[in-house]
């Protein structure tokens, strides 16, 4: 009898763990950059992501999945688990909580990312981003609620104290997505962004008058060029840079040189890879 107990309680166990999808995953990169501010102005830079993630699906068709991820960045050996989510979704319907992005962020934003470590040449020196602090933060606690038919989305979110509320909404037509959002604060943020061949354009602003601009144009199947400019309002330049990457066959080599703030330029060499 308790050879017979033992059986079924092993053979529940592992039922249970065949029906869920458990996924450990993440991204490493190292390089130097040189940020133009005098001396001591060149750092090397090293960090790696791991992410963890889980997922069952009921018998009725909805999904939940959980995340979390641990950032080791350069010396720091004491990462803990964070950006944590938990979503559940059904058909085109999808409720998330914890690091959600917001609605403004995950339909209606435009942003320049250059450099290996997947960070503009603005945000290497110290910049805030055109949207970065638009909406609702990437890593806080929100709630949000996305529902996708086709080629619309609408998404509605809000911080889990309830302070800001905010919406937002995109349409992709012909390779061109138009997107717009807004938050109970007053602030907004629109986009553009066109993909079609190997060519891409990116354009957004937000309520600060900021404009980013970005295109992209894939050289080769290997070799692809960026351009990214963020201006501020009263026409001055945040930052404008160009980068070149190359696929390696597993991992991408990328360098970039640009100014911020209108006369400082800076520059990155450095290799990144996802496992």
């Amino acid at each position: 009898m308790k050879n017979v107990l033992f059986a079924t309680t092993a053979l529940i166990a592992t039922a249970g763990i065949a029906s869920a999808d458990v996924t450990v995953g993440g991204d490493a990169h190292m390089g130097v950059i040189y940020d133009g501010t005098g001396a001591g102005s060149t750092t090397i830079k090293h960090r790696m992501r791991v992410t963890f993630a889980g997922s069952v699906e009921t018998d009725s068709g909805i999904s939940f999945t959980a995340s979390s991820r641990a950032t080791m960045n350069n010396g720091d050996d004491t990462a803990t688990l964070g950006h944590n989510k938990v979503t559940m979704k059904s058909g085109g319907l999808t409720l998330a909580v914890g690091a959600t992005h917001g609605a403004m962020k995950s339909l209606a934003r435009v942003a320049t990312f250059h450099g290996f470590d997947a960070g503009s040449l603005y945000y290497t020196a110290g910049g805030s981003g055109v949207d970065n602090n638009v909406g609702l933060g990437d890593g806080g606690n929100n709630v949000l609620v996305r529902f996708d038919s086709g080629d619309f989305s609408v998404a509605a979110g809000m911080d889990v104290d309830g302070n800001t509320q905010e919406i937002a909404a995109s349409y992709t037509f012909n390779n061109i997505t138009i997107a717009a959002g807004a938050d109970s604060s007053n602030q907004w943020m629109l986009a553009a962004k066109y993909s079609g061949g190997d060519f891409s354009v990116g354009l957004g602003t937000n309520d600060n008058s900021d404009i980013v601009l970005t295109t992209g144009y894939n050289i080769s199947d290997a070799t692809s060029l960026g351009f990214g400019l963020d201006a501020a309002s009263g026409g001055t330049f945040n930052a404008v840079g160009v980068q070149i990457a190359h696929d390696l066959g597993g991992a991408t080599l990328t360098g970039a040189v640009g100014q911020v703030g209108g006369s400082t330029t800076v520059a990155s060499l450095g290799v990144s890879f996802s496992f």
